[in-house]
């Protein structure tokens, strides 16, 4: 299995590609799945769906809010204490923030989303970093979007602080994997196109009310942008990160892969 025996800690659990990461991490062999959200619900109910699914794994619940330093010290602080080492990190948090043009947007709602999804997974990332280093060894994925390759901007407001907050973070992604490599760290990120789960339902739901369409057309009008013709779900985006975080991808670090069923293509 892809995590055979695997210590995985798990950021941002909650609806969506946060659950399915922690669901994924268990069926892929993980011994143990770190959950860690600020909402003590949200790790029961993945508790439950994992042990629900079958799996088998220890699971470590940590109440973790990443903007809080001494949360995610003692995230892995608990993490160690476990299971005796750290072998992947997956950078799930986030803050969304406002859909907004940049013209009239809320620069104190950008600053609630930088220190969120740059300085808070830097938080939670240098809490790690010295277990990684000390056991000569560790894996980093953060996860991050298309935004920050191809705008978004819909009718309502464009997604230009998350996708400058998470531009941010690619930038740092690179410096790390620079930095840790000579200590057989790697730092990948994967970025997330549209992705279906229960946000991107949201949407398709909103759209076809307010276009007074079908919410098949709604899904048609992303699709028509996919070569593969259809929105990848949360399951394979999370197979997809979580592959960055697996032997597999041993001798990869620094990269930025693109989940997003070829709606976007570097060159």
């Amino acid at each position: 299995m892809i995590l055979n025996d695997k210590v995985v800690i798990i950021s941002g659990i909650g609806p969506g590609l946060g659950i399915k990461l922690a669901l994924q991490a268990a069926e892929g062999g993980a011994r143990g799945v770190v959950l860690a959200a600020r909402t003590p619900a949200k790790l029961d109910d993945a508790e439950n769906r994992i042990r629900e699914s079958g799996f088998d794994c220890e699971i470590l619940k940590v109440p973790t809010d990443i903007c809080d330093r001494s949360q995610c010290d003692h995230l892995v602080k608990e993490t160690v204490k476990t299971f005796g080492r750290v072998d992947a990190l997956v950078n799930s948090a986030f803050f969304h923030g406002n859909f907004e043009p940049i013209e009239n947007a809320d620069l104190e709602d950008w600053r609630r989303v930088v220190d969120t999804n740059l300085i808070g997974t830097m938080n939670i990332t240098q809490a790690v970093i010295p277990v990684m280093k000390e056991q000569k060894g560790g894996a980093i994925v953060m996860i991050n979007t298309q935004a920050t390759r191809k705008p978004v901007v819909l009718e309502f407001g464009g997604e230009s602080g998350y996708a400058a907050s998470k531009g941010a973070l690619t930038v740092a992604s690179k410096y790390l994997a620079k930095e840790l490599g000579g200590y057989g760290i790697r730092v990948n990120t994967a970025l997330m196109g549209w992705m279906w789960g229960e946000p991107v339902k949201g949407y398709i739901q909103f759209t076809a009310a307010n276009e007074k369409i079908s919410e098949e057309e709604a899904i048609g009008q992303v699709t028509q942008n996919i070569p593969l013709g259809r929105i990848p779900t949360d399951d394979e985006c999370a197979k997809a990160a979580l592959f960055l975080v697996s032997d597999y991808a041993s001798a990869i670090t620094g990269a930025t892969l693109d989940v997003n069923g070829g709606e976007f293509m570097p060159a």
